[in-house]
């Protein structure tokens, strides 16, 4: 009799637990609905967000990542134009997620706390013969495996976001960290230093933030000769695809591949971002001399192949986002008939024949080949 009352009581501590979990992760995700294509925007901004540009993006998405540079020069510093904007949209949105842009690996001079990082040339990572490990020229990166390094790093988040006006942090750079080329420029010893640092960073941050806040970082990569899945699932809430179909990720493994890894990361309970691209980017010089009508029609006329294959994977709490670069005037918040067309839940799992992708939605077929590059969406 003791043995049965201990397994129930066993059985209601799980119970118990499992319900305080989701209703913690109900509270600190998003409102996640499949009634339309759930969006995500990511933009930095010349300058403030107006009224008009505010209402938009707080009426048509609730999961919003704010990059390096937004809000200036109207603002001295990132920090502050985040911190501005984040409040316009929660004062128009309350249930909003607003997250802050802090680059894990790179240092961005447009931060207040620049100053302090450039003031610590200890801080600065440096490759095995001694010169600085710049990115670009002028880009210094972070030495990871320095504890001040990470405190620096961690407080300036903290400050931020549990002190401050957003929701979480967006770490950016986690597949430049870890690509094993680096092994090259700073030696194994350094290399497995600074791969413990990345590790480090994450749970101090996670410390540092609580469990309320959100902690999303970049990404999930395939390409022909690896593949970066949601390799940092321990305290991480969200992952970001950020080349689907572009760049090194254009091949019919790379897209399937990412497909799956976003399909894999939604049935852990993960936040997936899914950034589709109209087959070009801003470092397209000819698509970038394009006059924005005509750039912004070429978007519209290849938005079905992105859009689609992130429905073929797509799980609770996967947010699709359609442009062609970083910041705003890169068609950041452009909007499309597809996103106003009612979708309805999933009624099955991706199935997958070959290259060819299907799926059905309550209010929508899916139909995706991934060889050919083309796909159809009958919305029912």
């Amino acid at each position: 009799m003791k043995k049965i009352y201990s397994k129930i009581f066993i059985t209601i501590l799980i119970l118990v637990i499992c319900h305080q979990s989701i209703a913690q992760t109900d509270k600190k995700y998003p409102k996640f609905s499949w009634t339309k294509v759930p969006i995500a925007f990511h933009f930095g901004k010349k300058g403030a967000l107006t009224n008009d540009e505010a209402k938009f993006i707080a009426s048509h998405s609730n999961f919003i990542v704010l990059e390096k540079g937004h809000g200036l020069p109207t603002y001295k510093n990132t920090e502050t134009g985040i911190k501005h904007d984040a409040k316009k949209l929660k004062k128009l949105s309350p249930n909003i997620k607003v997250i802050f842009y802090w680059n894990a690996f790179l240092d961005y001079p447009m931060y207040k706390a620049h100053n302090v990082y450039n003031n610590h040339p200890e801080w600065w990572l440096r490759k095995k013969d001694g010169e600085l490990d710049f990115k670009n020229k002028h880009i210094k990166r972070y030495d990871l495996s320095n504890s001040e390094l990470r405190k620096w790093w961690v407080e300036t988040a903290k400050k931020e976001i549990v002190n401050g006006a957003t929701d979480g942090v967006f770490m950016d750079a986690f597949i430049q960290v870890a690509s094993k080329a680096n092994t090259e420029l700073w030696g194994q010893e350094k290399y497995n230093a600074i791969q413990q640092g990345l590790k480090d960073l994450i749970k101090e941050t996670r410390k540092a933030l609580g469990d309320d806040k959100l902690i999303v970082y970049n990404g999930i990569r395939s390409t022909p000769n690896t593949n970066t899945g949601n390799n940092f699932p321990e305290h991480t809430d969200a992952v970001m695809i950020e080349h689907f179909g572009i760049i090194k990720s254009n091949s019919k493994e790379s897209m399937l591949k990412d497909i799956q890894e976003m399909e894999k990361a939604g049935k852990m309970g993960k936040i997936v971002v899914f950034k589709g691209w109209p087959g070009y980017t801003w470092i397209d010089k000819d698509f970038m001399a394009k006059p924005l009508k005509e750039k912004q029609k070429i978007s519209k006329k290849n938005i079905t192949f992105p859009l689609a294959s992130f429905l073929a994977g797509a799980q609770e709490n996967s947010y699709f986002i359609y442009n062609w670069g970083y910041r705003f005037i890169h068609g950041a918040i452009d909007w499309y008939p597809e996103f106003d067309k009612p979708l309805g839940k999933p009624l099955h799992e991706m199935k997958i024949s070959g290259w060819e992708l299907t799926r059905d939605f309550e209010h929508a077929a899916i139909w995706v080949n991934l060889e050919t590059k083309k796909a159809k969406i009958h919305w029912k």
